[in-house]
Parts: structure tokens; C-alpha cells; sequence
């Protein structure tokens, strides 16, 4: 698909999320409210409330913005340098499968993770895909920035002690 097809798609689905984010907060707001007038009103008449003053015309705008640029920073490409891609496979496959992510396709040099059940895809907005491709020196992954991190992290730490077993052998 085209990379600006793309970057919509996931603009449009990160505006949706932060909505219905956004109605959640306000309706946990309104059932938690002290007022003896809360139960006059429902969530939507409070969003109505709210979107029509200056503030909420500005909250929209702020959200508008975030969905925005959230695709430009919330993906990744990280480098694990003294990775090997034939070598290390199960050090890979573990930290993927820690992380609940499962091999989903093999090209090659190129291998795609994809989280194993629908609640985890669900909770990653079906940003759910990590690609591992084989760099030179190392290993390069590619996806949503908090899984890529996490997963990066992990392999980095299994990298760190099979140096230090293979120095004590």
C-alpha cells in the first residue's frame, strides 16, 4: 500500500482512539461527580457543553494535531548491533515471543512478527506487525515505537549475557 495511504489511515485511527479516549474520561467524570445535577445530564450533553466554548473549539484543534504527527514519532527502526540474523534466531524469536508477538512470515533477510491474539492487536490498534531484517552488523526492527522499544530492550539484554556465558567458557 502506498505510504501516504497509510499515514491517513493511521491518522484517522489514532484521532478515533484519542476520542473515544476522550469520552471515556469524561463519562468517568460524570459518574464520579458529587453534583446533586449530574444525573440531569448525560455524557453527550456535557461534550456538547464543552465543544462549544473557545477551550473545546482548542481541544479538538489539540487533537487534530496529536493524531497528526503521531504517526512520525510513534514508529521506530532500531539498529542491535553484534546481532546476528542466522546466529541469534532464538534469542530473536524469545524476545518476540516474550512480548507476545509470533513469526508471521519469512522473506529471507526480512521477518515479520505479528502479536499472537486479538487483545493484544486490539490494544496496539492493529499496529500490531514488527519487521526484523538483517542489516550489515547487525539486526534492524521496525514497527510501533513502545513495542520495537520493548522488544530491543530484551534482545539487547539476551545479547549482553551470551557474552558473558561465552567469556566464562
Amino acid at each position: 500500500m502506498n505510504k501516504s495511504i497509510i499515514y491517513i489511515i493511521r491518522v484517522v485511527k489514532y484521532l478515533l482512539f484519542i476520542c473515544v479516549l476522550y469520552i471515556a474520561i469524561e463519562w468517568a467524570n460524570l459518574m464520579m461527580s458529587s453534583s446533586p445535577n449530574a444525573a440531569d445530564y448525560d455524557v453527550w450533553d456535557i461534550l456538547q457543553l464543552r465543544m462549544a466554548t473557545e477551550d473545546g473549539r482548542m481541544l479538538i484543534g489539540a487533537f487534530v494535531l496529536l493524531a497528526l504527527f503521531y504517526p512520525l514519532f510513534g514508529f521506530m527502526r532500531k539498529r542491535v548491533d553484534g546481532c546476528s540474523f542466522e546466529h541469534d534466531m532464538i534469542r530473536i524469536n524469545n524476545a518476540m515471543n516474550l512480548y507476545g508477538f509470533k513469526l508471521k512470515e519469512d522473506r529471507g533477510n526480512v521477518k515479520i512478527y505479528q502479536a499472537e491474539n486479538i487483545l493484544r492487536r486490539i490494544t496496539l490498534m492493529f499496529e500490531d506487525k514488527i519487521e526484523v531484517s538483517a542489516v550489515n552488523g547487525g539486526i534492524e526492527l521496525k514497527g510501533l515505537r513502545r513495542t520495537v522499544a520493548r522488544v530491543v530492550y530484551q534482545l539487547q539484554t539476551y545479547m549482553y549475557n551470551s557474552r558473558h556465558e561465552e567469556d566464562k567458557e
